[in-house]
């Protein structure tokens, strides 16, 4: 493992295209140099309802004055993921996008309350939240093409996405205050979310550092699969997939092994019941459970079980359309 601190040379920026096809709409005035500049940037529902979230999170936990630099994230997250900053341009990727970050953010928000309530390994402090919030706003970064990349989306960085977002950590997040060595852990969570990670190996400092590696990547994950479209967000995911799989020439991997959509809906409850749960149970050692309620009920499992359902009457019934009549 190691630090993606940038020196003064430019390193290789290949990002991602991504105009989000969502609820926001931009008006537009031409700027000195002919760039399109936004004027007014109508925030769709994930964003109020995230920093709506947010804010009472870190309201309840520590007073109403302490939700500004989480704010200030989550707002310099709608900007990068919507092109409004002068490197990057709008994301184009079909799965991971700007509501993809809002949901990871609103599990993360979710498990920091009831870490607190149920603290778990190690307690955290109120800057421990901040820097899990800069890490979950900026974990999937790594999609983002700079300006000037014309060719294909994002989605064809998906197997380097997680290092660089840990370089873009490096290059926006010094301007929020925070540290070389604040900057580092929060490096340290991204890496917590990348495929197959085992967190033996990300050099973590401390427990409370690993809580909030665990905290980021159950939230990604969770927030991912109980998300309330996520049956219908998988055509963008297997679009994604199959353009990682071309850009990066994988044959055998897991991005791609799915050689239809069909073949990923059929896939998913596998994935889930394989892959997930090993990651949720062991490398990040059932940090989720601190959601259950006093039952033993998990409302994110709950919604990622309706989901799965959902997910294999989808499939059942493309599987029917697909079949040619007798």
């Amino acid at each position: 493992m190691f630090y993606l601190e940038r020196s003064g040379k430019p390193y290789i920026e290949q990002n991602l295209y991504a105009v989000r096809r969502n609820f926001c709409v931009a008006l537009v005035r031409p700027s000195m140099n002919g760039v399109q500049q936004p004027k007014t940037m109508f925030h769709p529902q994930s964003y109020l309802s995230t920093t709506e979230l947010v804010n009472r999170v870190l309201r309840e936990a520590y007073g109403s004055a302490q939700s500004a630099l989480s704010n200030d994230l989550i707002k310099f997250s709608f900007e990068l993921f919507h092109g409004s900053t002068p490197c990057f341009q709008p994301c184009d990727t079909a799965f991971h996008d700007f509501d993809h970050t809002m949901q990871a953010t609103a599990a993360v928000a979710d498990l920091l309350e009831a870490h607190r309530n149920v603290p778990v390994i190690a307690s955290l402090t109120q800057r421990d939240w901040e820097l899990t919030i800069a890490a979950i706003v900026l974990h999937d970064s790594g999609y983002l093409k700079r300006r000037g990349d014309i060719d294909g989306s994002g989605a064809k960085y998906s197997s380097i996405h997680v290092g660089r977002s840990c370089f873009h950590v490096w290059d926006l997040l010094p301007g929020f205050g925070f540290t070389s060595e604040e900057l580092r852990k929060i490096q340290n969570a991204i890496c917590a979310t990348g495929l197959f990670v085992r967190m033996e190996q990300i050099p973590f400092r401390d427990p409370r550092e690993w809580v909030i590696g665990a905290i980021v990547a159950t939230g990604d994950m969770l927030g991912q699969m109980a998300a309330e479209d996520y049956p219908e967000r998988l055509a963008g995911l297997y679009l994604e997939f199959r353009e990682a799989a071309a850009f990066s020439r994988l044959k055998e991997t897991g991005r791609a092994m799915y050689r239809s959509l069909l073949d990923l809906l059929n896939g998913t409850e596998k994935f889930y019941r394989g892959y997930v749960t090993q990651m949720l149970e062991q490398e990040w050692k059932a940090v989720y459970r601190v959601l259950d309620d006093s039952h033993g009920n998990n409302r994110y499992i709950d919604r990622i079980r309706a989901n799965l359902a959902r997910i294999k009457l989808m499939a059942n019934s493309l599987a029917g359309s697909d079949r040619s009549p007798e």
